[in-house]
């Protein structure tokens, strides 16, 4: 009687499969796909952004307590654009959300916060198509590009094996029930048990492709190890941290071996076993031919005369009981060595089996199961059948080479030579001549190739583009672009009408103030004229904060032009704005190295400390962040390095601090 899987353990099964399915799915395109789908749309939009001065209304670093700390910056941001006011909360282009990678939250908080504290516009990126659309960071995040790999791709991967294994379930035969009708059919009918059927009344076996299994787990395991260690190696630390790049170096192994076993199988070709009748234990001398669908070696780089060839059969019990699967040899048998001509489509064996052996199948335990194999190695490839052996005596008429003729596939189009093999002489008789050197493609290329290409990657990535996006939007800012700015002839005309030559707009900004802004010297020449006052600054708060002047306006905008307008007018050089920034400190935190050596030719010191919080030195504000043509020309200028703050910490503890390695690097830190 057949037996066949239960409804109910059909069920069972299909809702676990489904749960699986369905959770991965899901999860694999909310954690994932959609995030990463975000990240390339926005940086394929960033090219057609443009910018546009922004204020900033609301600033917000939140942090979120899990297994992990994590971060988000929340800000509220207000620009016009064509006439019209508009507010964003769009931090980045690849969208915003709370994360622990890298540093990159905190960055852009501290960034923001320096512009809202000295009363500062800051730049963003607006879609004229579209102008409610406005960011702040425009760069791509590489290293959260990173972190979503594994995401999109093995959790989608997992979803459709489950529904793979969900339709299995009800549509695909069950192995015990092909097992049994396959054995009922009896054994001169020669039917297939498992792997093979019948072709003109002769039994055709394919072999075994398990060896597939090893490169779908080097793709998994590469996957998901390829960019978690290289975030956990740029991430800094200690040297033990390149220790996670073990897992990488294995998954590079693992894809090089599954490669050369899939090319291996390639050189080879397509085979079938054929067998003039079905095997049996206790047979004697039963006929087989291994078929090629293409003449052997006709993908050989330097073809020989003869190949060598080794088979052996096998009776493998197999226990899956348990986690691991055990195998255990029954018997064995190695057939005498074999050679093979060049360009053979076929080759004879002739095989015996043991009566006491047990046949293929499962035995009691549903767990445990008798396989019988026949192993092949030609070429360097290892092919594997296996054969569906029944119980009996092997009795009945004994058919011999002659009977498989008949399965002997067509001549190739190439009009090789085949391997002739005389019906009553069996080819272990051939001479064995020596088979020339294997000369292959080289093994390793592909393997090099691929870990030339995973390296360079690595050290693209270990880069910190964090810092690349802050320098870059940096520099953006100092291109300050006026909105609607009016031109000379239009001030002077205000002037003229009886404006006073130092009000004040909305923002408390004076008009030299606003000049400086638009970076127009002769704006400031002509307002210095008028008698515009050089010191005048925005309005202190509460706190303190405020008290920005045209000189820091001329520093955003790098003008060592109009800093020299204003120095020639009396402006202070040394006076701070939000109580400790001072013109060096400014200049040094915006990288202006030009208004930087303006301020050191006018004698200013480069050891000055903040007036308040810290007691920081423009060497150590150039350090946190990373501001090497800075750091160069202070060390140049004769900072002290080695100069400390109230808190004990110098320059180079700044940059360990903030993780600014090429600044660590500049100041020749130990």
């Amino acid at each position: 009687m057949i037996k066949t899987k239960k409804i109910g353990s059909k069920l069972g099964a299909s809702l676990f499969a489904l749960v699986f399915a369905v959770l991965f799915g899901v999860g694999g395109w909310a954690v994932g796909v959609y995030p990463m789908f975000k990240q390339l749309q926005g940086w394929w939009r960033a090219a057609d952004l443009v910018a546009v001065q922004a204020h900033i209304n609301k600033l917000e670093l939140r942090e979120h307590e899990d297994e992990s700390t994590s971060w988000q910056v929340l800000a509220e941001f207000e620009y016009q654009y064509n006439g019209q006011t508009y507010r964003s909360t769009r931090i980045n282009i690849g969208g915003d959300s709370s994360d622990n990678i890298g540093s990159y939250q905190r960055d852009i908080h501290a960034q923001l916060l320096a512009a809202r504290n000295q009363d500062q516009r800051i730049t963003l990126w607006l879609d004229p198509q579209e102008p409610a659309y406005a960011v702040y960071d425009r760069q791509i995040r590489y290293k959260r590009l990173l972190f979503l790999i594994p995401f999109a791709t093995l959790f989608p991967l997992i979803s459709l094996g489950a529904w793979w294994a969900l339709w299995a379930i009800w549509f695909k035969p069950d192995k015990e029930v092909a097992d049994v009708a396959a054995a009922g059919a009896g054994a001169d009918a020669g039917s297939a048990l498992t792997s093979g059927h019948t072709l003109s009344g002769k039994l055709e076996i394919q072999p075994d492709s398990s060896g597939a299994e090893l490169g779908f787990f080097a793709i998994f395991w590469s996957l998901l190890t390829f960019p978690l260690s290289i975030l956990a190696v740029t991430d800094g630390g200690s040297n033990m941290r390149f220790l996670v790049l073990l897992f990488p170096l294995i998954g590079v192994l693992l894809l090089w071996l599954s490669l050369r076993l899939a090319f291996l199988r390639w050189r080879v070709g397509e085979t079938s076993l054929f067998m003039a009748q079905q095997p049996c234990t206790g047979i004697k001398d039963l006929c087989m031919r291994l078929c090629f669908k293409l003449p052997l070696g006709q993908r050989m780089q330097s073809a020989g005369t003869y190949y060598p060839v080794k088979a052996e059969v096998l009776c493998v019990l197999e226990d899956r009981r348990g986690e691991d699967t055990s195998s255990k040899t029954l018997w064995s048998q190695a057939l005498n060595s074999i050679q093979i001509l060049h360009g053979a489509q076929g080759m004879d064996l002739k095989i015996s089996l043991p009566k006491d052996m047990p046949a293929s199948g499962l035995l009691d335990d549903k767990d445990v199961e008798v396989i019988w194999k026949l192993q092949i190695k030609v070429l360097g490839a290892d092919i594997e059948f296996v054969l569906p052996v029944q119980a009996g005596t092997g009795q009945g008429r004994k058919k011999t080479l002659s009977d498989l003729m008949a399965v002997q596939p067509d001549r190739s189009i190439y009009e090789l030579p085949k391997a002739t093999t005389q019906p009553d002489r069996s080819i272990y008789e051939l001479p064995k001549a020596r088979a020339p050197a294997d000369k292959q493609t080289p093994k390793g290329l592909w393997a090099y190739v691929f870990l030339f290409c995973m390296v360079a990657l690595s050290a693209y990535l270990m880069i910190d583009h964090g810092d690349d996006e802050v320098s870059a939007t940096r520099a953006e800012a100092r291109a300050v672009i006026p909105e609607e700015a009016e031109t000379l002839a239009q001030l002077q005309a205000r002037l003229r009408a009886g404006t006073d030559v130092n009000s004040r707009d909305s923002e408390g900004r004076s008009l030299l103030m606003q000049a400086a802004d638009e970076n127009n010297l002769d704006k400031v020449n002509y307002l210095l004229q008028q008698g515009a006052q050089a010191d005048l600054a925005t309005p202190l708060d509460a706190d303190g904060n405020g008290g920005r002047s045209a000189v820091f306006a001329a520093i955003n905008n790098d003008a060592a032009d109009i800093l020299q307008a204003l120095a020639d007018a009396g402006a202070d050089m040394q006076k701070p704005a939000n109580k400790v920034w001072t013109p060096m400190h400014y200049a040094s935190y915006r990288g202006a190295m030009k208004s930087l050596r303006f301020l050191h030719e006018r004698g200013l010191p480069v050891d000055d400390r903040f007036a308040g919080e810290r007691g920081s030195t423009p060497l150590m504000v150039a350090a946190q962040y990373q501001q090497l043509s800075v750091i160069a020309f202070l060390l140049q200028a004769g900072a002290d390095r080695k100069k400390k703050d109230l808190y004990g910490e110098d320059a180079c503890g700044y940059a360990r601090y903030f993780k600014q390695a090429m600044a660590s690097k500049a100041l020749e830190c130990p």
